[in-house]
């Protein structure tokens, strides 16, 4: 990051001729120091800052940099609300991810399957950079992800279209907020999606390829970064790279006018299908997996499947209707296109690329995945209604077009009209969702707490053995089984020797950790479709076990409580364990 950080302070023309640029500054610099100290200024001068002079703001640009902020808090707010319905914290495909994710510490990038695992590798540095833990960070990069796509929706239909903010802004709010029109399984909004973590570089490069007068870029320049884009495209999402893109790019180019351009474009697409499938090629034949099965397996996916509950119309219908508008759209801008009268050639590419996606969804073909295509359809339906609204404004262009320059009132009107008529309309469908069990959101706050808490591998957890994988690089483990038959044998032991080290030496396995942690569900706990179903009836078992220690003169805190779960604290070594205890 430093030398990114230095390269963009500097630019890249400058380090070309990086002596010519030293030479200049230093010798500025060291002109204005000398300047500073004839004219004898004072000791704090050196310490005192000037104060910006007013310059004339662009207010377009300003809007638009509040506008951002404004929308990322509206989307991030809207997916947080259906953490209530969420089912897939602690599931046992939440298990898998989460272990793939920790696996990159260990540098084993296809530690169980042979997967594409491009995101799971984004989830892991986001951990890293935002010191979080990586359940904590598997469990919001969904948000952040639908977070940065509704601002992508928003500059894309601003970009290709003629309206700057009520057809943009009405895209990307009928993708933070509108749930009864969308195919989206709002009881997975948590579950990390290849496919949307794709999108985000796929429709700038869509943009950029209908629009290569957008990216101030030489041809060079132009063929580096579309074949990195698309490079990583393939490492996230190879549904995306191989089903998503090239459809668009063959639509695109026999339909924009900038022919030549569009061809380098398809040249650097050539190469990073070419550095994509050989990296995955020389993977399957060092882990001696077979090619083709690998190709098929991440073109399928067995745990996206379409449901819907909260739809206001059949699935279909739905579609339907989207597509009628892109003909009707077809038919007005048609002439327009003929005429030269406005750049509407991305919007028809749109509206065809849309057309074929859905066309895809009824091929019974065991390469193409329905149920993903749907969950791309997620993305390209706000697109496509924004697109739409954009059209009506153009037609109605005498009675719209005043709206578009009162920037401020016209947002604000719109931005307060949807926030009350996603509540208003959508409550009634939305309420009949069913509200997902708390227990796997407190045992994650719980964790959450304890690694703030306690130092690393000072301590050890005693829980089920589906959730060891949490544990991974940040605690010992210990399952229920173990504690309830082995503990107290243990502990007797532990106890009797404790100051012989060398006992401790040469039996380790009667060693103890300075702190045990024992999660306990209790009754109110509703797990009974997760990997938690059973520990809840351990209840009693594990409080005598904790009781039967007390009575040896254990010291036992209560730790963490919440309405289904308790945590307990058996302290083996006091004020050893805790980073408060050790640093103050």
């Amino acid at each position: 990051m430093i030398p990114i950080i230095i390269l963009d302070a500097i630019g890249i023309e400058n380090l070309k001729r990086s002596k010519i640029y030293f030479n200049k500054h230093i010798k500025s610099s060291l002109l204005k120091f000398l300047k500073k100290s004839e004219n004898k200024k004072t000791f704090w001068y050196w310490f005192s800052f000037k104060t910006l002079k007013k310059k004339n703001y662009d207010k377009n640009a300003t809007l638009l940099l509040i506008l951002t902020i404004v929308l990322c808090g509206i989307t991030f707010a809207s997916r947080y609300y259906f953490i209530i319905y969420d089912n897939y914290s602690l599931s046992n495909p939440w298990i898998d991810d989460l272990n793939k994710v920790i696996q990159f510490d260990s540098q084993l990038w296809f530690a169980n399957e042979l997967s594409v695992n491009g995101e799971f590798a984004l989830v892991n540095f986001y951990s890293k950079i935002t010191d979080v833990s990586p359940e904590i960070a598997l469990q919001v990069i969904a948000i952040l992800e639908s977070t940065l796509l509704a601002v992508i929706i928003f500059w894309v239909i601003s970009k290709l279209s003629p309206s700057k903010f009520l057809a943009p802004l009405i895209a990307s709010l009928s993708f933070s907020l509108v749930y009864i029109i969308t195919p989206l399984n709002v009881y997975d909004l948590l579950k990390v999606n290849p496919t949307f973590a794709a999108l985000t570089f796929g429709l700038p490069a869509f943009v950029f390829f209908l629009e290569p007068s957008l990216l101030k870029l030489t041809k060079m320049g132009c063929f580096v970064t579309f074949s990195l884009t698309f490079t990583a495209i393939g490492l996230i999402d190879l549904f995306t790279f191989c089903i998503l893109i090239p459809p668009f790019l063959i639509i695109g180019i026999g339909l924009t006018k900038y022919k030549l351009d569009n061809l380098h474009i398809l040249f650097s697409f050539v190469l990073s299908t070419a550095i994509v499938f050989g990296i995955y090629y020389s993977t399957s034949n060092y882990l001696k997996a077979d090619f083709i099965e690998f190709i098929h397996a991440n073109l399928l996916s067995v745990s996206s499947y379409t449901y819907l509950p909260q739809l206001i119309l059949p699935y279909e219908n739905i579609i339907r209707y989207f597509q009628f508008s892109t003909f009707a759209g077809l038919l007005f801008i048609f002439p327009l296109v003929l005429t030269h009268k406005g750049n509407w050639r991305p919007t028809a590419i749109f509206f065809f690329y849309f057309n074929f996606l859905v066309v895809l969804t009824y091929i019974n073909y065991p390469w193409i995945d329905g149920d993903m295509i749907n969950n791309a359809l997620v993305v390209f339906i706000p697109i496509i209604f924004g697109l739409n609204v954009a059209i009506i404004i153009r037609i109605l262009n005498l009675v719209l077009y005043p709206f578009e320059n009162l920037n401020v009132i016209t947002i604000s009107v719109i931005l307060i009209s949807s926030l009350f008529a996603s509540v208003f309309y959508q409550k009634r469908n939305i309420n009949r969702l069913t509200v997902s069990d708390e227990t796997p959101k407190q045992i994650l706050d719980a964790y959450d707490k304890i690694g703030k808490s306690f130092f690393p591998y000072s301590y050890c957890v005693v829980n089920d053995p589906a959730a060891q994988v949490i544990s991974t690089n940040k605690h010992f483990f210990m399952n229920y089984s173990f504690f309830l038959e082995k503990y107290a044998k243990v502990d007797s032991i532990n106890t009797k020797n404790r100051k012989d080290p060398k006992f401790l030496i040469k039996n380790p396995q009667f060693s103890l950790s300075k702190s045990v942690l024992v999660f306990v569900l209790n009754d109110k706990s509703k797990a009974e479709n997760n990997i938690f179903s059973e520990n809840k009836f351990l209840n009693a078992s594990l409080i005598k076990e904790l009781e039967l220690l007390k009575k040896r003169g254990r010291k036992i805190n209560l730790f963490y409580e919440s309405k289904v779960l308790k945590v307990y604290e058996i302290v083996n070594e006091p004020e050893e364990s805790k980073i408060s205890d050790l640093i103050f």
